[in-house]
């Protein structure tokens, strides 16, 4: 019924634009109320989609990959796609493939979108490292992501009939924003690395490196684990230019594993 349809405005996607995402801005573009009509036509579900997650043993992006002009294997490349071990159920994925790996899917934040207020405002489109639960801040901006809107105080939705825009009508790029610290960057920073994030490496860092080299001996002692070899690792990338300085030996699903524990901890605490 819907096979032979090609949307109107087909805006081709961003390298790391995610693929609900991506839906979300298609439906924004053609003047449609929600994504709802787009994940119809493309014969998909809503289930698990404010994830980023589909799954290739049960979901075909061949329509939408119709409807938009774009290969399979781009849109399969902006979506977290469930690996399928022994007999994994649908829904109830275990691991996905992320940013080359596969990490757990516990990793994957399926709360509404979380999102930088200025990276909006440059360039209107949903990142696939802001479906990750351990980044909390952008590293560009070096400001805190929102998941509530400033105005009615509700969580964002993604299914909502302007990219831009809260349900309740605020324009999100208007959003007043919240500095991260030190320790919060050189976490979000080393995460966009390991993703691969576009520019992340023009990102001045020099006030964190400043930071870090006035904290005092006994302080950086205090530090754990990781934190420790992220403050480091800045100023070892900063003093050695070299792409392969900075945690040559640190993997993306080991990162996000420690930044969970320490969020857990930090609840446990207040």
């Amino acid at each position: 019924m819907y096979s032979d349809n090609k949307l109107l405005r087909r805006p081709y996607p961003y390298t790391d634009e995610s693929l609900v995402g991506y839906i979300a801005r298609l439906a924004d573009s053609n003047y449609y109320s929600s994504p709802d009509y787009i994940l119809r036509v493309s014969a998909l579900t809503k289930t698990e989609r404010h994830a980023n997650i589909f799954y290739p043993q049960f979901d075909s992006l061949c329509l939408l990959s119709h409807i938009t002009g774009v290969s399979e294997k781009t849109l399969w490349s902006m979506a977290f796609s469930s690996v399928t071990l022994g007999k994994a159920k649908f829904f109830y994925a275990t691991l996905v493939q992320a940013f080359g790996e596969n990490i757990p899917v516990r990793f994957i934040r399926k709360q509404g979108p979380r999102l930088c207020p200025v990276c909006l405002q440059l360039s209107p489109y949903y990142r696939q490292i802001w479906h990750l639960h351990s980044v909390t801040g952008c590293p560009f901006h070096k400001c805190f992501l929102i998941e509530k809107c400033p105005n009615c105080h509700q969580p964002i939705q993604f299914f909502r009939a302007n990219l831009l825009k809260c349900k309740c009508g605020f324009d999100l790029r208007n959003s007043s924003i919240t500095t991260i610290s030190a320790e919060q960057f050189a976490l979000s920073y080393q995460i966009s690395l390991l993703c691969q994030v576009p520019d992340i490496d023009s990102v001045n860092y020099s006030n964190e490196i400043q930071y870090l080299e006035n904290l005092e001996a006994s302080n950086r002692d205090k530090l754990s684990g990781y934190n420790y070899d992220l403050f480091e690792g800045l100023i070892a990338k900063d003093t050695i230019i070299s792409d392969y300085v900075f945690f040559p030996l640190l993997e993306l699903h080991t990162l996000l594993a420690w930044s969970l524990t320490q969020n857990d901890a930090n609840q446990d605490v207040m």
